[in-house]
Order: C-alpha cells, then structure tokens, then sequence
C-alpha cells in the first residue's frame, strides 16, 4: 500500500489545464509586447493580471458550473444538455467586456488593442475551465 502508485491518466486533464494556464500566461505577455502596451508589462504583474481575468472569468460562469457539477453529483448527467446557448452567449459577451477592461485599466494598452488581446487570452482561459468542470467527476 505504501509503494502504491497512483493513476496519472485520471489527473491528466488537470495537468493538461495547468499547461493552458501558463501557456496563457505567456500568450499575455507577448500580447502586451505585440501591442506595446504602456504599464506593468513585468512578468509579475502579467500573471497577477492573468490570474485575477481567470478568476473574474470563473466567478462569472460559476452558476453554469455549478449546474453542471450537481447535474453529475444527482446522477442525471447524462440527461444533462447544459446551458441554453443564449445563456451561454450573454455569459461570453460580458465576461469579454470585464476583461477588456480589466486589460485597458492595469495594462493601459488602450480600448482597441485591450480587445484584440482579450480575444487571444480567453481560449486558455475557457479551455482550461472546461476541462477542469467536465472531469472533475473522475476524481471525485
């Protein structure tokens, strides 16, 4: 028991979000370089940015994913079909728009260029939360 390996395949998706989220960190930081954007473009604060848009992002999709995670704890996942897609879209549109202007208030790259960043920094963001809350019921 004590020698007991543990099964790397269930944490897998885990691993593979954590590589998204640092890889987002990087596209961050090559987006404020790109964009020559004008404050706090030190790697400290191009995490501490990226990290508190992940949260911010998270916070606000976090009815959905709490739906989604009880549909699975009540056992009636596999009725689940999830959001309805304007949901889902409302929810897209105004966690853009916090962080565009999270983007613009910290960085100070501008309204333009805050948008053409934010659209490379949500992939990551978004993948890595839903291969987080899609298997979470495996390590559960």
């Amino acid at each position: 028991m004590f020698f007991q390996t543990f099964d790397i395949l269930k944490y897998m998706p885990f691993i593979i979000a954590g590589v998204l989220l640092a890889s987002g960190v990087i596209i961050l930081k090559v987006a404020l370089v790109i964009t020559k954007a004008e404050s706090k473009t030190d790697m400290k604060w191009v995490a501490g940015s990226f990290f508190i848009q992940t949260g911010v992002t998270l916070f606000i999709t976090l009815p959905m994913q709490l739906d989604m995670i009880l549909a699975f704890m009540s056992g009636s996942y596999s009725n689940y079909d999830g959001p309805p897609p304007l949901v889902i879209a409302m929810v897209v549109i105004f966690s853009t728009f916090i962080v565009v202007n999270l983007i613009n208030t910290i960085h100070k790259p501008g309204i333009i260029r805050s948008l053409v960043i934010t659209l490379m920094i949500l992939g990551p963001i978004i993948g890595s939360s839903y291969i987080i809350f899609s298997n979470i019921g495996s390590v559960l």
